[in-house]
């Protein structure tokens, strides 16, 4: 009989699952399948927050991407118990892990669509600076870098940055398009290099796998967003919405910091 335990000993999600749309001893089952169906994930989604290493683990992330390296040297565990418990965590969807698009042996672990968004914004321990002075950085500074940027100054009234390491001679149109349909205008944005920000910034942030693997001349706190490239007219609205996410929870918390500090 298959073993209803995951490698590390643990009931697997499938199992939790499993066990959730069983009939209650005692009591009634649910009124129907998908309401067992419904228990059952909910059932599954507990069972992977209630190990303290795979909640620290989703608060990691709740602010930076990571790859299994990173998250292993931050949480001091091992390699192959990091790669159990994102296992758990990716298989009821609190975690997704992506190659990157620059160095393809590397992988990324971002939040998932069913990460947790706690009172705190679900970033946990994590603590960004106050981020007055932000550059969000990209390979070609022509569409993710430059939303990102015009959103942040959106929702915080702060002013904000952008460069790419290969700038292009001009904006996507599409990600001019995509940031009318939201209200912003970028129409007159150009694509600038790392050399020509003319500001210290408190924060640096890659919207981009290339960006971030290739050395960056900022000596700021840094976080890594691994955003795909967004390339067709279709593949914009879903980038304008993984950045609507992040730059909203980043937005919390450095209001939270900046609280703190008054």
């Amino acid at each position: 009989m298959p073993s209803s335990r995951g490698r590390n000993g643990e009931p697997s999600a499938g199992s939790i699952a499993g066990a959730a749309a069983a009939p209650i001893a005692g009591g009634d089952a649910p009124a129907d399948e998908a309401e067992a169906r419904g228990l059952a994930e909910r059932a599954a989604w507990h069972h992977a927050l209630a190990d303290v290493h795979r909640l620290a683990i989703a608060d990691m992330l709740a602010l930076s991407d990571a790859t299994p390296g990173e998250i292993a040297e931050r949480t001091g565990m091992p390699s192959n118990l990091v790669a159990f418990h994102l296992d758990v965590l990716e298989e009821v969807e609190i975690v997704a892990r992506h190659r990157s698009q620059g160095d393809g042996r590397r992988r990324y672990v971002t939040l998932g669509p069913r990460a947790p968004a706690g009172p705190d914004g679900g970033a946990g321990h994590q603590q960004p600076p106050a981020a007055e002075r932000v550059v969000f950085v990209c390979t070609h500074n022509s569409a993710r870098s430059q939303l990102a940027a015009a959103m942040w100054t959106s929702r915080t009234g702060r002013p904000s940055w952008s460069a790419g390491s290969d700038p292009a001679e001009d904006v996507n149109p599409y990600a001019v398009a995509v940031a009318r349909d939201h209200g912003l205008d970028i129409s007159a944005a150009r694509p600038r290099s790392y050399d020509q920000v003319q500001v210290d910034p408190d924060l640096v942030v890659s919207v981009c796998d290339r960006a971030r693997e290739g050395g960056m001349p900022f000596t700021a706190p840094l976080l890594h967003w691994s955003i795909p490239e967004p390339i067709d007219e279709d593949d914009f609205p879903p980038a304008w919405d993984d950045l609507e996410q992040r730059i909203d929870r980043l937005a919390a918390r450095s209001s939270a910091a900046r609280s703190s500090a008054a």
